[in-house]
Formats: structure tokens, C-alpha cells, sequence
């Protein structure tokens, strides 16, 4: 979903993703549909149109069928379409020569219990669309078609470019060097951390950004105790945190650990190239402390183990709180607080370290659901051409002709098609094009989506507080600046594992988890001393952690 649709719709997500990300998706990792991205642009700066002569759209004569299954999109249908019968169905016939036939359709809640119907009465689909669990089940079964050299000769130069923007888009599907599938990628950039404060109370305590951890640590003890609304009573704290600690969304305390070389959640590469998991390196101890330190002397919000990631921002919204730690869509959590009748801002800034070594910020890439091939299907390729088709005709040369027919007057049609991907990474990009375009005061070379963007600006920039969203997002002092800055200095540190979980975390993973949200939180609120972390630690590799280890390692190796 795009920023606009999110905006009118009033769409405020909490939803753990692994990331996604993207201008409309909540900050945090994925879930099994990755989160949606922008809107497709009517106009297009990529590479030349495929054609039929390198075979990646060549047309199917006679035609063929592929069965598949869909969730309703009753939403996003033109009047008299229906999900069986559209643009996008119409166009994969007319033009591929490709009819698809859906063996069922249901409500996007119910989808992956049908699936998982589906796959144990073993009459699968052609083209099946399946979250990474069920395609771990597929391929373990031997049930997958290997779509290494379909994908190498039929797919799209936009395609293979797409696969490729920020890291390997289709890394979860390669297996001892075949590819299985393709994966719904959407990028990652976005789901960098950042932190954001409230710059009118800066300014009402006179108090500089921060550099340091410690800077933080000193706004969050001014906001606590300088009265920054200046309303006479001490009824203000500094950072705000929502009970999932470790989970998606706004107000979380990853950004503050990624400041102490922390790393909560993820599996990165230690010094021996081995793979760890952040939650139980020495570094977290030290983020734990602090936070408990900060809750001691009053300055997070004490009841934030009560409240969930929309509680949290009613809070902030009520002007109890100053600061959070959270991504580049934060302005949704905080865009209601701003009117025409105050003078409320928040700007976001980098991630500081608490140290002379640099901070990194933790990153999930985003690959959603995997869309696959059952063995046997005798036109594999089928699926990379349909993918060709939707690229194409959201991005690609078409994109300038046909866009508006395939996506609608919303830009929320190519939620219709049932396989699709749009351009990974391209936020940064975006914010670039706007604010050269704001500093020329020239909006003619935008495309439709960052025409919005800039049109939102001038908006805000003419008086209408309302629009300051889009100000904060992509303007020159934005979320999108930040993540620039990240990629300017390396800083991004990616999750290396994006693949379906291993049997240890099937059984232990949620097990282990609680283990970890417990502890933490117990740590943070002080009911234990710092030194249960140890316990934790040691407690997690005997109930498992160790194996998983081993399991992910091996994986990877």
C-alpha cells in the first residue's frame, strides 16, 4: 500500500516483519506477505521493454493453463470485475497466451489455513503461493520444479535487476545451487532504525541533537525533569517503549541497543565467520543495564509493559513522551498530534553509538511469500513470464502507456495480480528525486508517485499541518535522509538468515522466545539483577539455542 492509501485509509500497522519495507510499511520485519510498497510510477527510467523475440513475454500459441489459488482483493477490483475475471487475467491471456484458473479463493485470514488443506491432500496447484513454512514442506517433499534454467532464460533484464537491488532477492530459494521459487522481495533499507524527538521540546530546553548515547541518555533525563511542554507540572519522561521489546513496530528499544553494538533478533556473522544470534552476545548485557538504568530513574514510560505499539503512540500523542526509537514510517504513529493549532515537530536522526566505534543498525530483509512451481508442471516457465508481465507493466517501458490500466487511478491494482513485485529499495531513490525537485521548485521530471511526495510537501510547507507526513518522510530533514546517511557510512548490518525456520526453531523457537521477552523485561523493570542475563544465556543454549545454532550454520554453510 502506498503512502497515500495508508494516510486515507488510516492504516497503522504493528505487524512484525521480516521488514519490510517499504513507503508504506510499518517498521519492522516481515510477515508472510511482505509488506506492500509503493505505488507503481506511470513513468520509468528502467531498462528497454522485454519482447517476444528473447522469449521473456513471447506469447503461448495455443494457449495454456495454469492452476493456482488466490486471496479476495475485492478492494483494489475495477466495477465488474471479479477476482477469476480482471485486467490482469484478461492481460496474461491476450498477451502471454496464459489462462489461470483458480481451484479456490478465499478471505486473505483464511488463506493459509486452506493452503495448508491443500497441501495435505496433495492435489497441489500448478503455481502455488505459499509462506516459507509450506514451501520448506514442498521442497523437503521433493515437490518443487527446479526454475534455475527457466529463470536464467526467461526472465526480464527488469526482473533479474529487481532480484538484485540491495542484496539477493531470491536468496531463500536457493538451494544447493538451484533456485525453487520466486520470493515476494520488497528491499530492506526501510526497515532501518532510527530515533526520533520531539525538536519543540528540544528547543523549549535548548538541548542539542544527540551524538552520543549518552546525549540520549541526557534528553531523555531533561524530558523527564525540565517540564519541555512547560506546563508547570512534571508529567513528562523521556523515551517511550511498547511491551514486545523485540517485536515490530514503533517505540522499541533496538535502535537504543544497536547504539551499544547490540543486535537483538538476528543472526549475523561473528569475528570466525560463524553465525550468531544477537539476543545472547556480551553487548546486549550492557543495552539491558542501561535501559534498566533508565527505568529506574524514572525516565521511560513505567507503565510501557502494559501497552501495546498502539497504546504506545496514544501515549506519545498525549504529550507524555518525547523520544522513540522507530523507522522511517514513524511519522504515522505521531501525525495526529500535529495541527494547524500547535506547533509540535519530530525530526529523526541516526542511530549514535555509545562509543568511539561506530553504531550499526540491525536490517531485515523483506521477502514475503514464495510463489513456487509443483514437479511435473510442464511449462515452469509460465511462472517467470507472468512475473515479467507484472514488472513490466508497473515499471517498465509500458509502465508510461499502461500503468494506469493495470493499477487503477489508486495505484492499489496490482494487488489483483497474483504474482507480482515491485521495485525493491526505491524510497531512498525517491526522496533524492523530491528534494531536487523542491530545491529547483521544478516537480517535471516526478513520476505520478513522487509528484504526491512533493505535492504533500508544498502542501505542509503552504500551511497545511496535516501534510507534514510527507515533509518528515521525504522531505530534505527526513526518515529518508537517515537511511542514506546509513548507507553512506555502511551501516546497515543485515539478518543473514531468510529462510524457512529449522526443526529446532519449529519446536523451541517460541519457547525460547518467551524466554527472551521475560528476561528482558524483568531486567529492564529491575525485579531481577542485571546478572540473570547470564542465567538467560545459559538457559537458552541448554533448551536449544545451541542447536538451532548448529542448525542455521549448517544451513548456510
Amino acid at each position: 500500500m502506498n503512502l497515500l492509501a495508508k494516510k486515507s485509509l488510516t492504516v497503522f500497522t504493528s505487524l512484525a516483519l521480516a521488514v519490510t519495507a517499504a513507503a508504506c510499511s510499518s517498521g519492522g520485519a516481515g510477515n508472510d506477505e511482505a509488506a506492500e510498497s509503493q505505488v507503481p510510477g506511470s513513468e520509468s527510467s528502467h531498462s528497454a521493454s522485454p519482447t517476444e523475440s528473447d522469449g521473456s513475454l513471447a506469447k503461448y500459441d495455443p494457449p495454456i493453463t495454469i492452476r493456482t489459488t488466490a486471496a479476495e482483493a475485492k478492494d483494489f477490483l475495477n466495477e465488474g470485475e471479479t477476482t477469476e475475471n480482471n485486467v490482469w487475467t484478461q492481460g496474461y491471456e491476450q498477451e502471454l497466451g496464459i489462462k489461470v484458473k483458480y481451484d479456490w479463493i478465499t478471505k486473505g485470514d483464511n488463506y493459509t489455513d486452506k493452503m495448508n488443506i491443500t497441501l495435505a491432500s496433495g492435489d497441489l496447484p500448478d503455481l502455488l503461493n505459499v509462506n516459507q513454512t509450506q514451501y520448506k514442506q514442498l521442497l523437503d517433499a521433493g515437490q518443487l520444479e527446479d526454475l534455475s534454467e527457466v529463470y536464467e532464460k526467461y526472465a526480464s533484464e527488469l526482473v533479474k535487476k529487481f532480484y538484485t537491488m540491495g542484496t539477493d532477492g531470491l536468496k531463500p530459494v536457493r538451494q544447493d545451487d538451484k533456485l525453487y521459487g520466486l520470493t515476494y522481495y520488497s528491499g530492506s533499507y526501510d526497515t532501518s532504525p532510527m530515533l526520533w524527538i520531539r525538536t519543540d521540546w528540544m528547543q523549549n530546553l535548548n538541548l542539542e541533537p544527540p551524538k552520543t548515547m549518552d546525549d540520549v541518555m541526557n534528553i531523555a533525563k531533561a524530558f523527564t525533569e525540565q517540564d519541555p511542554d512547560k506546563n508547570g507540572k512534571k508529567d513528562t519522561y523521556g523515551l517511550e517503549l511498547n511491551k514486545d521489546l523485540m517485536g515490530g513496530g514503533d517505540m522499541n528499544p533496538k535502535g537504543l541497543m544497536n547504539g551499544y553494538h547490540a543486535y537483538p533478533g538476528i543472526w549475523f556473522k561473528d569475528g570466525s565467520g560463524k553465525l550468531v544470534y544477537g539476543s545472547i552476545q556480551p553487548e546486549m548485557k550492557t543495552a539491558l543495564a542501561r535501559l534498566a538504568e533508565m527505568f529506574k530513574a524514572g525516565y521511560i514510560d513505567p507503565e510501557f509493559a502494559t501497552k501495546d505499539v498502539a497504546k504506545a503512540s496514544e501515549t506519545v500523542m498525549a504529550g507524555k513522551a518525547g523520544m522513540f526509537f522507530g523507522f522511517m514510517t514513524s511519522p504515522f504513529s505521531v501525525s495526529g498530534m500535529i495541527t494547524n493549532e500547535n506547533q509540535i515537530d519530530w525530526l529523526p536522526y541516526p542511530i549514535p553509538s555509545a562509543d568511539d566505534k561506530p553504531a550499526k543498525v540491525q536490517n531485515e530483509v523483506s521477502y514475503g511469500n514464495i510463489w513456487a512451481i509443483r514437479k511435473g508442471y510442464e511449462h515452469p516457465e509460465a511462472l517467470i513470464k507472468l512475473m515479467n508481465f507484472a514488472v513490466e507493466k508497473t515499471f517498465g517501458e509500458s509502465a508510461k502507456t499502461e500503468a494506469a490500466k493495470f493499477i487503477g487511478e489508486s495505484g492499489q491494482g496490482f494487488h489483483v495480480a497474483p504474482i507480482k513485485l515491485l521495485e525493491p529499495n526505491k524510497n531512498v531513490g525517491i526522496y533524492h528525486h523530491v528534494v531536487d525537485a523542491l530545491e529547483a521548485n521544478d516537480p517535471s521530471k516526478l513520476n505520478r508517485e513522487e509528484k504526491s511526495y512533493y505535492d504533500g510537501i508544498t502542501s505542509y510547507r503552504g500551511g497545511d499541518r496535516s501534510q507534514w507526513w510527507f515533509e518528515r518522510i521525504f522531505g530534505p530533514d527526513s526518515s529518508q535522509k537517515i537511511i542514506q546517511h546509513y548507507i553512506d557510512n555502511d551501516s546497515i548490518l543485515l539478518n543473514e538468515f531468510v529462510y524457512p525456520p529449522t526443526k529446532t526453531m519449529a519446536t523451541k523457537g517460541a519457547t525460547l522466545g518467551k524466554l527472551e521477552l521475560e528476561t528482558f523485561m524483568k531486567i529492564i523493570y529491575g525485579n531481577v539483577p542485571i546478572d540473570e542475563f547470564d542465567t538467560f544465556v545459559q538457559n537458552w543454549k541448554k533448551l536449544g539455542g545451541d542447536q538451532m545454532t548448529e542448525e542455521v550454520n549448517q544451513l548456510v554453510s
